[in-house]
């Protein structure tokens, strides 16, 4: 995006914030995001389950942003195509998270 050493950093955020998710530990992390609306969030508790499989459909999302980024690091100044192709995945997981979170976590 800005240089390679941009990407690498944020390709390495991104990892890090996809592995705690997938442990289950990124709790504390969603309600830091969570906005002014974090007491109607807290009303509505899920299940440790509930909370696991939210938690892994961000860990989904945030592996292909990682990836792509990685990408861009490596031959993103290389290939015209490259930025074209990190922007479609982000796009494209932005729309199945929303979509996966609706269907199945409807609040």
């Amino acid at each position: 995006m800005f240089s390679p050493t941009f990407d690498w950093i944020f390709a390495g955020i991104m990892a890090v914030l996809a592995v705690i998710f997938f442990l289950g530990k990124g709790r504390g992390i969603l309600n830091a995001f969570a906005g002014r609306n974090n007491s109607e969030a807290k009303k509505k508790k899920r299940t440790p389950e509930e909370e696991l499989r939210y938690q892994r459909a961000f860990a989904y999302f945030l592996m292909p942003l990682a990836i792509s980024e990685v990408l861009m690091a490596l031959i993103g100044y290389t290939y015209v195509w490259v930025p074209f192709m990190t922007m479609a995945v982000v796009v494209v997981s932005m729309v199945l998270l929303i979509l996966y979170l609706r269907k199945n976590f409807p609040e």
